[in-house]
This record gives C-alpha cells, structure tokens and sequence, in this order.
C-alpha cells in the first residue's frame, strides 16, 4: 500500500507539474547554476530588456516541421522561465533553457515579443554601448548560434489579422497605406515600422539573405531598398561555463542586400531580439538578463 500511496503522490506531482506549465508558471527545474564569475559585470552598468524573473518569459518559439524535432512548436509556443537551484547565478534563479534538435529543415529559433510593440521601451538602447547577456551551453552540444536583433527599420510587424473576413487586414491610422487599397499589404508600412512589408514567403527568400549560401531548389529574389526583413545579425559561441557576453552596437551587421541601411542599428528603435539555431544541430543553451550596457564612468578604460 505505501508503494501505491508513492506512485500515486509522484502521478499527482506531474499532473501539477504539467498544470502549472499550461498555465504559464515557471518550471522547476533541478539544474545546479554551473560555474561563473560574477565579477565581470562589475565594470558595466545595464538596463534591463529580459531578466526572465517571471512565470513565462514572454518569449516565443518557432521550428519546422521535422518529425520528432525539438521544439515543438504545436504542443507550445512559449517559453517558460527554469528555476535554477539556489544560489543560482550570482544569487540570479530564473532563466531560460532553450533546447533545440533534431530540425533537417530550417530548424529551429526564439525571440522576444517585449520590444515589439511600438513605445518608450524601444528607445531604452540611447546612450549605451550595446546589447549583453549572460549565457552558457552545457554538455556536448554545439555552442555557435546566430543572434538577430531588429531596429524599427527592419522588423517585420504586420497588424493583427482582419476583422472583416479579408485576406488583408484592414488599414488604420497609424498604418501607411501606400497603395491605397485599403488594405495593409506587401509594400506598405505597419504600424511600429519604418519599412515596406516583404511580398508573401513564397515568392522566395532574397537571395542576399544568408550570405547569399542558398539550395539550389530555393526560390530567391532581390529586395527593395526599403523592404523590411534584413536584420542586424552576429554569431555568438558560448561554453559550457556562464559567460557575460558584451555586443558592441558595430558587432551587428547586415546581409549585403539593396536594403542595407547605411549608419548601423538605430539604438533608439530597438525593436526584437531572436536567437536561430542551425539546422541539423543539437542546443542547450542557458540564457539570462538580456540587457542594455554602458561602461560605468567609474570603471575606468581597461577591460
């Protein structure tokens, strides 16, 4: 009988365990924090983005459609905060885990639906350095991702989806409508953008995307000089230790395409940031406090 009453307690722990995540509350996960050295944020100030404190980290996921691969964006497309077990980092317990493998296609990726929206939080980048984060990928795992940051001159932001049964939503005030159609489609200008939509996927990835290492089944096309989508990209290794990573704004760049911007990333419309993990690979990828950094004028110049 008290190995049924055992079974039976244990059955009730991952019914709660799976409640809780449906629900949005944070997993917790025994993971020991690992080691880190949690003076190499002392010369820098931050202002945060993501410190993945909460249930849910407002981020999402997306991957495709390889059976068996991990993520699977149909049975969750949000990201949980993991719970390390205390001290943490550096007295820091909530993170992200992401995990990806077993993607043949165009794997698998996430991203931050917090700096989105249009408003005072885009213009918190103004007078600092870059973006940082802490991160570490435990195991033998592959440690290169692609880290891709938009700025309100390259985000794709389409509005939400028509009221009135269209094909297009239907334009509002804050959208351009330079067609004239009424409607808000490729070419135009969505709200919280300062670019024209990209026509549909299926016309074909621009085939300057990428370095211009496309398949040779891939449909490709040139993009318009002021069509969003080419965005600020760097390629970020980690190591199985915590690491604070520093990314100068110039550390961003763009695929060589017509819709190149001239002057870099504005650091006053910081819109999205997106981690892309490479086809065919296998992630575990520890990642925390995404924030805004500056030097501290106290800090002195040396590194």
């Amino acid at each position: 009988m008290a190995m049924v009453m055992v079974a039976l307690g244990r059955a009730a722990a991952l019914l709660c365990c799976a409640g809780l995540l449906a629900a949005g509350c944070a997993t917790r996960a025994r993971l020991a924090a690992g080691d880190v050295d949690c003076t190499q944020g002392d010369p820098y100030e931050f202002d945060p983005i993501s410190l993945f404190n909460g249930g849910m980290s407002q981020w999402y996921l997306y991957a495709d459609n390889t059976p068996g691969g991990v993520p699977d964006p149909t049975v969750a497309s949000n990201v949980a905060v993991v719970q390390l077990e205390p001290p943490g980092r550096c007295g820091d317990t909530g993170i992200i885990k992401l995990q990806a493998s077993g993607h043949a296609f165009y794997g698998a990726g996430f991203g931050d639906y917090q700096h989105n929206p249009p408003g005072d939080s885009r213009a918190k980048g103004v007078g600092f350095e870059g973006i940082s984060f802490w991160a570490r990928s435990p195991g033998n795992t592959d440690k290169t991702f692609m880290l891709y940051v938009d700025d309100g001159r390259t985000i794709v932001l389409p509005p939400p989806p028509p009221t009135d049964g269209g094909l297009r939503p239907e334009a509002t005030d804050q959208d351009q409508d330079l067609d004239g159609d009424g409607r808000v489609g490729p070419g135009d200008i969505a709200r919280g953008t300062r670019c024209r939509l990209p026509p549909p996927q299926a016309l074909g990835e621009p085939a300057c995307y990428r370095g211009g290492a496309q398949a040779p089944a891939t449909p490709t096309r040139v993009p318009e000089p002021d069509e969003c989508g080419n965005q600020f990209h760097t390629y970020v290794t980690t190591t199985e230790d915590w690491q604070l990573f520093l990314l100068p704004w110039d550390q961003l760049i763009q695929w060589p395409c017509p819709n190149r911007l001239l002057g870099g990333i504005d650091h006053a419309d910081i819109a999205k940031i997106e981690i892309k993990f490479i086809q065919g690979s296998t992630y575990d990828l520890w990642l925390d406090n995404i924030e805004f950094y500056r030097r501290r004028v106290d800090a002195g110049s040396g590194n």
